[in-house]
Order: C-alpha cells, then sequence, then structure tokens
C-alpha cells in the first residue's frame, strides 16, 4: 500500500505494507507493548519486528510515544475550543502568534483553519476563572486587535489520538 503525505509543501511517500499497518494498529492501542506482543499480531519474530518498528520510526510514521493522562483526574476540569481571529492580517503578527501559542502549555493544539476564524485552540484550565484569566491575560494580551469566541465542552463523547488506518485483512 502506497501512502502519500503532504509536510509543507512536500510529499513525503510511505510505503507502508499490511504487517506495517497492523504493527501501527497495535502500537496506537498499546504503545508499550512489547516487541513480542508485537511480532505475535505482525507474524513476525521479535528481531523481524523490532527492525520493523525502527525503520517506522525512522521514516516518521511513528513521530513518539506518550502517557495518555485523564485531564479531570489531574485537576484540569474545563476543555475548550477557541476560535481567534487576528485584526489586520499582518505577517509580523502571525509569526508573533505562533510564538505565543508556542510558549502557552494550556494550548494543547493549535490549528491554522478557513472559515471567519484564523484560528482554532484546543484548551485546557483547572476552572473557568483560570480560563476567562487565560484568555484575558495571555492570550489576547499579546495583540493590538484579536477577537476571540470560546465553546466550552460540557461532556466528552469519544477522544482518541489513534487515526483510522486501512483494514488489513489477517493472514
Amino acid at each position: 500500500m502506497f501512502i502519500n503525505k503532504m509536510i509543507g509543501e512536500r510529499i513525503v511517500h510511505h510505503d507502508l505494507d499490511a504487517v506495517d499497518l497492523r504493527i501501527l494498529g497495535r502500537l496506537q492501542v498499546d504503545g508499550r507493548a512489547s516487541h513480542a506482543q508485537l511480532a505475535e499480531v505482525a507474524h513476525l519474530s521479535a528481531p523481524q519486528c523490532f527492525r520493523r518498528v525502527k525503520r517506522l520510526e525512522e521514516q516518521g510514521s511513528i513521530s513518539g510515544y506518550c502517557a495518555l493522562l485523564d485531564r479531570e483526574r489531574i485537576g484540569l476540569g474545563v476543555l475548550a475550543f477557541v476560535s481567534v481571529t487576528l485584526g489586520g492580517g499582518r505577517s509580523q503578527d502571525l509569526e508573533k502568534f505562533r510564538h505565543v501559542v508556542a510558549e502557552i502549555p494550556e494550548i494543547l493544539e493549535c490549528h491554522v483553519v478557513t472559515g471567519e476564524a484564523d484560528f482554532l485552540l484546543k484548551v485546557v484550565a483547572a476552572d473557568l476563572h483560570t480560563f476567562s484569566n487565560f484568555l484575558l491575560k495571555r492570550l489576547t494580551q499579546n495583540f493590538d486587535s484579536v477577537t476571540t469566541r470560546s465553546e466550552i465542552s460540557l461532556d466528552q463523547i469519544k477522544s482518541t489520538g489513534a487515526l483510522p488506518l486501512p483494514v488489513v485483512p489477517r493472514p
């Protein structure tokens, strides 16, 4: 299977076969799976599987590993989505915004989007007061003209970092 991936202005090509997809699928479910466990899913020996995983890491198909934390259990009770529109459209404001966003750990994701807003942020905070301070004192104060629109998540129905992979029939 041939997969093209657009990164910036260049296209990166990856040859992912059924074995690679089985390994990637298992790692998305359990990033701590041993090479022996991965080998069982991939129908390979553990050393062959180790080489496959190493290749997938080197080519960038696997970009890293992390522990998924329960945000509410660690005191981050507010999840919000913030639309941001910068006034003026000056390129220096865009670069400044990128820098500000990179320095604020409460911003989990920042996307350049189409539509009325310029950016969509995924933000966490301990409570509504903390979220309000984030908006008024940490995000918007850095710009002459900025408009925000916030939407607070009332309940999370689905959250996954697992990407949909092509279905691979078992041998």
